[in-house]
């Protein structure tokens, strides 16, 4: 198998942050409650009363469905901690090395990729390649074939509007640096292992069956979305009853 070097930090989600502001902020007014009112049952409904248990405990138990879904089919999430990365996506970098079949002509599941990416709103990045040329149009963005895969994934992330990124690459060995690296500098790092793809097992998704795994995981973007928008509403409701 084939090993990544240093991962970006892992980025908040919205509920993430809300959980964190609102849990300090119930902490505090049960701190007030206490020295004000010396009550410790009423300063403990304070506490629970500002729990933000929808945003906290929503989106984690969607994600452990999730994963335990695509484990079912065969996809392998090799770090459920990256999943809520999914709520934040905004840029999806398909190599090449993951559009081509083993012939190197376009994978017949390249286009319903591309169309899952488009329907999760994500902004499509591939790289330019001559056996894609009916697959690139579909993209938002063609990049020159000979940039380092990891200057665009670094390029994106430093863009402030391109949330998180995602990758998605076949690594030919375990000595492929230029799609390892692309994929070590991704929020979310998906390696395709079928084709005799190497098992990168420092990836945070091993597609097994290659770009229907991909499919399979763009689709959820969308419900990672939703998901943790109305955990968020669910937890600003609660806190306000």
């Amino acid at each position: 198998g084939a090993a990544l070097a240093s991962r970006p930090p892992l980025r908040e989600s919205p509920a993430q942050e809300y959980a964190r502001h609102a849990s300090a902020g119930s902490l505090v007014g049960a701190a007030v409650t206490l020295l004000v009112k010396h009550d410790g049952a009423e300063a403990a409904e304070a506490a629970l009363a500002g729990s933000p248990k929808a945003a906290r405990y929503g989106p984690a138990a969607f994600h452990a469905v999730l994963g335990t879904a695509l484990a079912r089919s065969g996809v392998l999430v090799r770090d459920p901690e990256r999943l809520p990365m999914l709520e934040m996506a905004g840029t999806v970098v398909l190599h090449p090395s993951a559009l081509r079949t083993a012939r190197g002509d376009a994978d017949p599941w390249a286009e319903p990729v591309l169309d899952a990416a488009r329907r999760a709103g994500l902004r499509v990045i591939v790289m330019d390649d001559p056996a894609l040329e009916d697959v690139t149009p579909l993209a938002d963005q063609v990049v020159d074939a000979r940039r380092p895969l990891d200057d665009v994934v670094y390029g994106l992330r430093a863009e402030e509007d391109a949330g998180a990124v995602i990758t998605v690459a076949r690594a030919a060995s375990a000595d492929d640096q230029d799609v390892l690296a692309g994929l070590g500098g991704s929020d979310v790092a998906v390696a395709l292992t079928d084709q005799g793809g190497a098992v990168v097992w420092g990836a945070d998704v091993l597609a097994l069956h290659g770009l229907c795994d991909v499919w399979r995981l763009l689709s959820a973007v969308p419900v990672a979305r939703t998901v943790g928008h109305r955990a968020q509403t669910l937890a600003r409701s609660g806190a306000a009853l």
